[in-house]
């Protein structure tokens, strides 16, 4: 995956065009809480729930944002960790699958600029509470990418990286373990602020894509 091409959850919401159409989400997920961001223009792809706790994410094509507020205090040993999953399928232009950790704003930590572009980004996300910064981790990419690098479309709010190429096994669980803090700093040159406030899923395909995440969860780093 180019970096040209690798599109965050926040910049793909708002890039899009904001308006009445969105992903497809079945109650189950907005019984746990989960809400779907919408979307002009493009076709919706479906998230729904599937056993226990795990996501589906499917569509002949086109674009989906789901997201989920949270209130997990940040500290140095605190780990995200979720596993996730393509199937197999036709070949596709894969253009994101993002998993996407929002923390809240810092007047003190943010520059002018990104305090403009999150009132910018508030102002047209009807109603979500865009996070002030993001780490943005994503299947698929190439490994002449830096490690963090700014999510096209949107420099100032989100960093993006890849976990996975785009030749990772297909139809195989991958487990991910990140340790927020570290990543952060490793991020953005300084330090966190104090909670992360929501977590957010996005999905960008040109043909068919069939995937799945699974066991997101916060929790104690396994080697702190």
């Amino acid at each position: 995956m180019r970096a040209a091409r690798a599109l965050g959850v926040v910049a793909l919401g708002l890039t899009a065009g904001v308006g009445p159409a969105g992903a497809a989400l079945d109650p189950g997920l907005l019984a746990q809480g989960w809400r779907v961001q919408p979307i002009d223009g493009r076709a919706p792809l479906a998230f729904a729930a599937e056993g226990d706790g795990a996501i589906r994410i499917s569509g002949a094509g086109g674009v989906g944002i789901v997201f989920r507020p949270v209130r997990v205090p940040v500290s140095p040993v605190l780990c995200l960790s979720w596993r996730w999953r393509l199937e197999p399928g036709p070949e596709t232009d894969l253009a994101g699958l993002v998993l996407q950790v929002g923390f809240e704003a810092d007047g003190e930590r943010m520059t002018l600029g990104q305090r403009y572009a999150l009132g910018f980004a508030r102002m047209m996300s009807r109603g979500r509470m865009v996070p002030g910064f993001a780490l943005s981790y994503r299947w698929g990419g190439e490994a002449g990418e830096p490690a963090w690098h700014p999510t096209p479309l949107l420099l100032l709010l989100e960093q993006s990286r890849w976990r996975q190429a785009e030749v990772a096994p297909r139809g195989e669980w991958i487990t991910e373990t990140v340790a927020l803090a570290a990543e952060f700093r490793a991020a953005y040159g300084i330090a966190p602020t104090a909670y992360v406030t929501e977590v957010a899923i996005g999905a960008q395909a040109a043909a068919a894509i069939e995937a799945r995440i699974d066991g997101i969860a916060f929790g104690r780093c396994p080697d702190r």
